[in-house]
């Protein structure tokens, strides 16, 4: 059962805060991030009780929820969480428009809650959609199951796309084997295909040479395991999962949930949402580096792009928290921090150049989805942001406290910042510029 709010269990900061929470290190130019923190210091408090539930580790053991490995994204339990913290009416409507695979948007089918998830990764949505579905026919999938594991192997007509990444990660007979695979898989009607084709690309990281390693899909050295075995318990598994939900959710109401294609930069709902939405649940990607078309780029060769530049449009399209963000065309920002991030970080020699790039190209898009996601709330909805700071070559990157600034420029007023963890910066940066943690928050926003 969740707890309810308990201030017997919070750190408030107020007077005399504590040291790590600040984020701060003495150095030169710092003055405006300084103003930032005593702006916001009285919101802040410590709740380390949420340390894992902005991860997406105990999602490992929930069903359905694990069927596709997504590291970025949070808990179920930290959306059970918020809901009964903050008191949310089951009536109201709870929008994330960095859905990811979809957390949120079945967390809140479960409970009782009308969701709707939108995301630009074209991987996230379908895996969402999969999770989603009302209307699979566990016979029918039993049955499907079996039949593609027996079906007896025939040279396939199709090819991946000629992509550098496809060879490095994938023995030519695995690729063989992934695409007779697919083929049949599309012989299938829906939904029973899609379930089919989630259990497929489920398995690409465990029959392939990769892992999915913070900013890069590295390349190791690992036993190959066979293919078919790997995908008969991927699907045995997930046909289990839907039995059981079955069986527990039976007679329980549950609301609908949709997942939309869409950039949350633009956001455009439906005129029946447009302005009525009570809550936003959401973690947009980590201003760290990460590019979610290298990420995940078997699973767009598998199912989503035919050649490399389609997967450099995908790329082109992400939230600019990568270094191959553009630089942006708009600038709309008058944020005193961030100029003064930016000016120290012109005076220091950088791993890479275009991190300037890449700081500015994010908050410019974050302030384009705050500005949207004020026209779409209703008057005294509220917003919920997971989301962590960052530090360059020494520079600390105050993410929360920058987004609170535009958010407020928008309408919102703070409520809360539940400071969750704090995170270590790289071997790299400790070498030169000492272990300074950096925080991980829930940001809480009304409008």
């Amino acid at each position: 059962m969740v707890d309810d709010f308990n201030l017997q269990s919070v750190k408030t900061l107020n007077a005399t805060p504590s040291t790590a929470l600040l984020d701060t290190k003495p150095a030169a130019n710092t003055l405006e991030r300084a103003n930032l923190e005593a702006k916001f210091k009285a919101f802040q408090e410590e709740r380390l009780d949420f340390r894992s539930l902005v991860t997406y580790v105990p999602n490992k053991r929930e069903p359905v929820y694990n069927w596709f490995k997504f590291k970025e994204g949070f808990s179920r339990t930290l959306v059970e969480k918020i809901l009964n913290i903050w008191h949310i009416d089951s009536s109201e409507i709870v929008l994330d428009p960095f859905a990811g695979c979809g957390t949120t948007l079945l967390a809140c089918k479960d409970l009782g809650y009308k969701a709707i998830g939108v995301d630009v990764l074209p991987v996230a949505v379908f895996v969402s959609r999969v999770k989603l579905e009302d209307s699979f026919n566990l016979r029918e999938l039993k049955s499907a199951i079996n039949e593609l594991l027996d079906a007896e192997y025939t040279q396939p007509e199709s090819s991946f796309p000629d992509v550098p990444i496809i060879d490095k990660a994938l023995a030519k007979d695995i690729q063989l084997e992934l695409l007779f695979y697919k083929e049949r898989i599309l012989e299938f009607p829906s939904p029973t295909k899609e379930f089919l084709l989630l259990g497929l690309i489920s398995i690409l990281e465990e029959v392939s040479y990769t892992s999915k390693d913070g900013q890069f899909l590295r390349l190791v050295e690992k036993k190959i395991p066979s293919l078919k075995n790997a995908l008969m318990r991927q699907l045995q598994k997930m046909h289990r999962d839907l039995c059981e939900r079955e069986s527990q959710l039976f007679g329980h109401k549950k609301r609908s949930a949709e997942i939309i294609l869409g950039d949350a930069r633009y956001l455009t709902l439906s005129p029946e949402h447009e302005g009525k939405v009570g809550v936003v649940i959401t973690s947009p990607p980590y201003l760290n580096r990460y590019d979610y078309s290298r990420t995940y780029a078997l699973e767009l060769c598998t199912l989503f792009v035919d050649d490399f530049e389609g997967l450099r449009e995908i790329r082109h399209s992400l939230l600019r928290s990568h270094i191959e963000s553009k630089e942006p065309e708009h600038r709309e920002l008058n944020i005193p921090a961030l100029y003064e991030i930016l000016d120290s970080l012109d005076n220091k020699t950088l791993n890479n150049e275009r991190i300037p790039i890449m700081i500015r190209g994010y908050f410019e898009d974050m302030n384009l989805v705050l500005k949207g996601l004020y026209k779409t709330i209703r008057p005294g909805g509220l917003i919920a942001l997971v989301v962590a700071n960052a530090r360059f070559e020494g520079e600390l990157v105050p993410v929360d406290l920058i987004l609170s600034e535009i958010a407020e420029s928008h309408g919102f007023n703070t409520e809360k910042m539940w400071v969750t963890r704090y995170k270590g910066n790289s071997s790299q940066q400790m070498g030169k510029y000492g272990r300074i943690p950096v925080r991980e928050s829930i940001i809480f926003w009304r409008k």
